[in-house]
């Protein structure tokens, strides 16, 4: 007898564009995933098995490359010729190679809006508001305020219908942001944005300095700003990088309550 239990786990995405599935083959079991995003993803499983065993670690991380169908995840083979046999697993999924350390230190990022205008750093990295142990930055931008793209990359999410904001713990999942993949494996994030706001799609290429959504107050926010982070992605969360800006005061990492002109 064979049972099955699929337990879904921990996302950043739409479960549509990522499925993991079982196809028997001959005596074997094997576990297979299609990924529909447009970038690369990285999966870790946990398998509960009995009377069966995988022909990989119990711990391997899988990097399924962008527009796949059939990737061959782990195989289930019988451990004893007689008996009961079943098995369950479940998931974590992120955007890119959670495996990975390095990236360009050295990248020149521009600052996110309009050229000639200028901004405050309300919170810097390690901020002393809700910024702790992060490498983020929040702008001081009006509602509408143009959001131009700090690095080129592919916009591999947007996110644009929430239309409210709040101080409570429901509404941290109601931020509206564009998320952009970086030639280095690098994610930029640009979060709170203006409903239904975003100037771009899932699967286009962006250049540095391109308006790519409005600056709102979506969210968790008291306030009308811009989050930016860079990051690369862990299966325990975001991994948040600090990142040098080009303004015209020279190329600088930002300090925060200091205003900065694009």
């Amino acid at each position: 007898m064979l049972l099955i239990c699929c337990c879904i786990g921990a996302t950043v995405f739409s479960q549509n564009n990522l499925r993991i599935f079982a196809r028997k083959e001959g005596d074997n079991t094997v576990l297979y995933a299609d990924n529909n995003e447009v970038c690369p993803v990285s999966i870790q499983l946990t398998l509960s098995l009995d009377n069966l065993q995988a022909d990989e670690s119990a711990d391997r991380v899988y990097i399924v490359p962008s527009d796949t169908t059939n990737f061959r995840l782990v195989q289930l083979t019988r451990k004893k010729p007689r008996g009961r046999i079943s098995y369950s697993y479940n998931y974590t999924a992120v955007y890119g190679d959670a495996r990975q350390t390095s990236y360009d230190h050295n990248f020149l990022y521009d600052l996110p809006f309009k050229k000639g205008l200028s901004s405050r750093v309300e919170q810097g990295y390690n901020g002393t508001f809700s910024h702790q142990q992060e490498n983020s930055i929040d702008f001081n931008m009006r509602l509408g305020s143009e959001v131009h793209a700090a690095r080129g990359g592919l916009v591999i999410a947007v996110v644009q219908r929430f239309s409210e904001n709040c101080w409570r713990d429901e509404c941290k999942q109601m931020a509206n942001y564009v998320l952009i993949y970086h030639d280095d494996g690098t994610i930029g994030d640009y979060s709170h944005l203006q409903y239904n706001s975003a100037k771009v799609a899932i699967g286009d290429t962006v250049k540095k300095g391109q308006l790519i959504a409005l600056s709102g107050n979506t969210g968790y926010t008291r306030g009308p700003h811009l989050h930016f982070d860079c990051y690369l992605s862990g299966f325990d969360g975001k991994r948040t990088l600090m990142t040098k800006f080009r303004t015209t005061a020279g190329s600088v990492f930002l300090k925060e309550g200091k205003v900065y002109r694009n």
